[in-house]
């Protein structure tokens, strides 16, 4: 641990963020990469003489900044990320989880909560960081999950962010559904964040998501819908009553509902966003 001045600390403060970056950014390094919670960060400026304990010097820390003023995004300098209530391991060439995703899991939860026989067997499908499988194992300590995913890199890195619940969750290596054979017509909740933004509107995404984050995770084809058609081929996986619930981008909502329906599901549902956007839809197939 290093001894830092409050003042001093405000000072380095100052100094970075003249160079530029978002202040809440600055915020996030120092919480994340240097252990000084956020409510103790803004409260600095009442008390300069009062001194801190980081776990990196501020040297180190100007580097990490310069490095992703330079677009390198935070948690992969880091390798760490917060989610929920976990700290993930995050490495290049995985995406990076979002705040959002954390309601896919709230959506899932809820809806696995709410069926007539609560629990079951769950899925993943192109688990990325394992953020999703690791909440849905949480949640249902009863449950049995399959996690998968057909990137090496991903499921090394999903394998540690599982290993509280390695017992529970299996991770396996594939394409959507064709490692879940063995549990074909089982499945009671799947769950998937795939990639789902259009070809042509990469080009425009902002430079630290596009060129560092994994391009397949994020390329959903011509019109950001391909991953869901492969998604839906396999719907009969599901036992009767099963639910698939995904994440997709905006505006989507509508011609994926009519991919939902024409897959064959029914109580299709949409759930929104933080801001009020639809984000997330839920369908269910139908019971004997």
């Amino acid at each position: 641990m290093v001894t830092c001045v409050a003042a001093t600390l405000l000072a380095w403060r100052r100094e970075r963020l003249a160079e530029g970056g978002a202040a809440s950014s600055l915020a996030w390094l120092l919480d994340v990469g240097a252990g000084l919670e956020r409510k103790r960060y803004y409260s600095l400026a009442l008390h300069p003489q009062a001194t801190v304990q980081l776990s990196r010097d501020l040297d180190e820390l100007t580097r990490l900044w310069h490095r992703h003023l330079k677009q390198e995004p935070l948690q992969y300098l880091l390798g760490r990320c917060p989610w929920r209530d976990f700290m993930l391991t995050v490495a290049p060439g995985v995406l990076i989880p979002r705040p959002e995703t954390e309601l896919l899991a709230d959506v899932a939860i809820s809806l696995m909560e709410d069926a007539p026989a609560s629990g079951g067997l769950w899925a993943d499908l192109g688990t990325g960081s394992g953020c999703l499988a690791l909440a849905l194992a949480t949640a249902f300590p009863d449950c049995q999950g399959v996690a998968m995913d057909q990137d090496p890199t991903a499921l090394a890195v999903a394998a540690r962010n599982l290993e509280s619940v390695a017992g529970r969750v299996r991770l396996l290596a594939g394409n959507w559904w064709q490692p879940l054979r063995p549990w074909w017509g089982r499945l009671t909740m799947v769950v998937s964040n795939p990639p789902y933004i259009p070809t042509s509107t990469l080009a425009h995404l902002d430079p630290v998501v596009r060129c560092h984050e994994p391009r397949p995770a994020l390329d959903g084809g011509p019109d950001g819908l391909g991953c869901f058609r492969d998604l839906l081929a396999g719907v009969s996986a599901l036992t009767p009553g099963g639910w698939l619930v995904v994440e997709h981008g905006q505006g989507q909502a509508p011609a994926l509902e009519t991919l939902f329906a024409t897959a064959g599901l029914r109580a299709i549902r949409r759930h929104q966003d933080l801001e009020g956007n639809d984000r997330f839809l839920a369908g269910c197939t139908p019971h004997h």
